[in-house]
């Protein structure tokens, strides 16, 4: 259940990303489902979703260490709200006409909700 903090943050946070952010691009891959009188797999089409995020951030050098994290490696943050998908690790974001793969995402909560999905992303 949102708690007060949920319904006051949450369109905050979504009213400065879309004032302050730029356009990316998420691309997500269509369910297979599995259909057993022939055996066949179908895939549903890929959707891409197109939502305000934060610009891009570099990672400060004391936080690169090679392996976790890279050198190209950058952030970006999205608003929960309104979203028609869940972000998760694999997906492709596209932005500057450059594609990055999310490595790893760290959700922020606002309450009893997340408000915010900050992501690591690599090319």
């Amino acid at each position: 259940m949102a708690t007060a903090l949920d319904t006051t943050l949450i369109p905050k946070i979504k009213s400065i990303i879309d004032t302050y952010g730029k356009n990316v691009v998420f691309v997500v891959p269509g369910l297979a489902s599995y259909d057993p009188d022939d055996g066949s797999v179908v895939e549903s089409g890929v959707k891409k979703y197109t939502v305000k995020s934060t610009p891009p951030a570099n990672y400060s050098s004391d936080m690169i260490d090679g392996d976790i994290i890279e050198s190209n490696d950058c952030s970006i943050s999205i608003s929960s709200s309104g979203l028609l998908f869940t972000p998760e690790n694999g997906l492709e974001v596209t932005f500057d006409n450059q594609s990055w793969r999310i490595m790893n995402i760290i959700t922020g909560y606002t309450g009893d909700e997340i408000g915010i999905y900050e992501m690591q992303l690599r090319r």
